[in-house]
């Protein structure tokens, strides 16, 4: 059937059936209607071709004011707000004579279907599909016409300056929708330079709203990722590579960022810039560490901190020394890593660095719960959250929090656990801040195993399983897995508690010890003992696969030395 064609869609029927209703011939009549369309037959058509197909005729109808309302909207990168479309489309030589003109317009285009209205942010969008049918429809001239129009609007339009100051998206409309025109203008260094000199910043920090962030720099990429940004400098195009990377990274893709920050580092390597390879190192580490590439990521750390000390950079060795500090508490190793997080905090602190401070803590809180130090965790993790209110980074509040609850959950606080690790959870899905989202989860089931409620625990483990798999966050996943494992046991469930504990045993395994997530790997060992069942055979570690780790020392004997006894407590 003609319905059937177009997947019953509700606005390809509301706007073909509008087109009928307003035929001058035969009003609501589809039958004659069609009759004198010969022409249209969706019916055979695959779908997306038939809901074209649709749609086209069903723009037929609209007169030109109305084409170019839609094609000005069109062009918008979110939103339109009504005063922004009156300011384009009313006056002399323009579409509309005056508002009453553009209301109508307005009016008979939101009854046809082709447009939303937000009432109350009295904002106008397109549905994607009819976007693109516009879009689609007009020639190279008219599109350049359009974003001609749009840029000069957008360009005299004041913007926020300091990031810190943004609360919102909306506060960011004129500057996305100004980099939309210089993009849609072909003007990519432009748009380039803007993005990163006027409010990129602001989406990744202040927002942490990196799916957008994703959006807005794949418009950097005409010619497809694999390719480099259609940028002429090569500085301006791994800082480009490397935003991209993070904005996978951080919001549910760590799987596509490895690659990315290679090919960062390779710029960097290319045109000799040891102060920004330094910084790509650390990010690449960051990232390996998550997917439980431990070898890799604690390669690259100690490679970026060999050039911070050369630099003599301080704020990059605290950096890169936070990095190392992490992978090797995943790895199980005391010493260095309490030397690293804790050199990596008096280098902060002497340089009264209260943002670096507070990632110091929260790296310091992570290691203090690996290592069942719960009182210390949560000392450290009471600071981070303090400090987090020196950047306002939404990210930096989320660790916090999420820490604070492991370290009371450790405590058997369960009600501050309880409250801070929803406070985390609600915020990291508002942001989708997918890593910490899920290592909130995990934590929560096993408050509420801990608890005794089973079916919670298993519902909390249940929004898992699919971002863990996604992701891949292998050291979270095997983390879930071992908590099922013990919801398992506790319910008496052997065969199922044995195969949950030998997945974490897998995920856990990483590179294959020394470079495994020893914590969850023990956790699986003790849990496959206590059910009378044998370790699952994996690879060895093999070093030949991988390149030599450079040396360095970690804790020189320096103003900021720690010392073994220090590191240990």
């Amino acid at each position: 059937s003609l319905f059937n064609s177009v997947d019953n869609h509700p606005l390809l029927i509301q706007s073909l059936a509008s087109e009928v209703s307003r035929y001058r011939p035969a009003r609501g009549d589809f039958n004659k209607w069609r009759r004198d369309h010969p022409d249209f037959n969706p019916i055979g058509l695959p779908s997306v071709n038939a809901k074209t197909h649709v749609l086209e005729y069903a723009l037929r109808g609209l007169d030109d004011k109305a084409h170019q309302v839609l094609r000005t909207i069109a062009a918008f990168r979110m939103p339109a707000s009504y005063d922004t479309l009156a300011a384009l489309l009313i006056g002399e030589g323009k579409a509309c004579s005056d508002e009453h003109v553009l209301d109508n317009v307005l009016t008979e285009l939101e009854d046809r279907g082709l447009v939303g209205w937000d009432k109350r942010a009295n904002r106008y969008d397109l549905h994607p599909l009819v976007r693109g049918v516009v879009w689609s429809g007009l020639g190279d001239d008219a599109r350049r016409g359009v974003y001609t129009s749009l840029h000069a609007h957008f360009e005299a339009v004041p913007m926020i300056d300091d990031w810190h100051e943004v609360n919102s998206l909306e506060d960011l409309t004129p500057a996305i929708e100004l980099y939309n025109t210089l993009v849609g203008l072909g003007r990519y260094d432009d748009a380039g330079r803007f993005f990163s000199d006027k409010f990129g910043e602001a989406i990744f920090y202040r927002l942490s709203d990196c799916q957008r962030l994703v959006e807005l720099l794949e418009l950097l990429f005409p010619d497809g990722l694999e390719q480099l940004p259609r940028l002429s400098s090569q500085g301006q195009q791994a800082f480009t590579l490397n935003a991209l990377a993070l904005g996978y990274q951080y919001s549910g893709q760590p799987g596509r960022t490895a690659a990315l920050f290679r090919r960062v580092n390779t710029i960097y390597l290319e045109t000799k810039n040891d102060d920004y390879l330094s910084i790509s190192l650390g990010n690449l580490g960051g990232t390996l560490q998550l997917l439980g590439g431990l070898c890799e990521s604690e390669t690259a750390a100690r490679r970026a901190l060999v050039i911070t000390r050369e630099q003599l950079n301080r704020y990059h060795e605290g950096s890169s020394l936070n990095l190392l500090g992490l992978t090797l508490a995943a790895r199980g190793v005391a010493n260095e890593s309490g030397s690293a997080l804790l050199r990596a905090l008096r280098i902060d602190v002497a340089q009264s660095n209260h943002h670096s401070e507070g990632i110091d803590n929260y790296f310091l809180t992570q290691r203090a719960l690996w290592f069942g130090d719960f009182a210390g965790a949560l000392s450290f993790a009471n600071r981070a959250w303090e400090l987090a209110h020196v950047h306002g980074s939404e990210r930096v509040f989320i660790r916090a929090a999420r820490v604070q609850g492991e370290a009371a959950l450790g405590l058997n606080d369960c009600a501050t656990a309880d409250e801070r690790l929803h406070h985390a959870l609600t915020r990291a899905r508002m942001v989708n801040f997918v890593e910490e989202e899920l290592a909130a989860l995990v934590a929560l089931a096993e408050l509420r195993r801990q608890q005794g409620e089973v079916k919670a625990a298993r519902e909390f483990l249940d929004d898992v399983w699919e971002g863990a798999e996604r992701g891949p966050y292998p050291l979270i996943h095997a983390d879930a897995w071992n908590v099922l494992a013990q919801v398992e046991r506790d319910e008496g469930n052997q065969e199922k508690a044995v195969e949950a504990a030998r997945r974490a045993y897998q995920l856990a395994w990483c590179d294959g010890p020394p470079f495994a997530y020893h914590w969850g790997l023990e956790k699986a060992r003790g849990l496959l003992r206590e059910l009378g069942a044998a370790e699952p055979l994996m690879p060895p570690f093999e070093a030949e696969k991988f390149e030599a780790m450079p040396e360095v020392e970690i804790d020189p004997e320096d103003e900021f030395h720690v010392g073994s006894g220090e590191a240990e407590d």
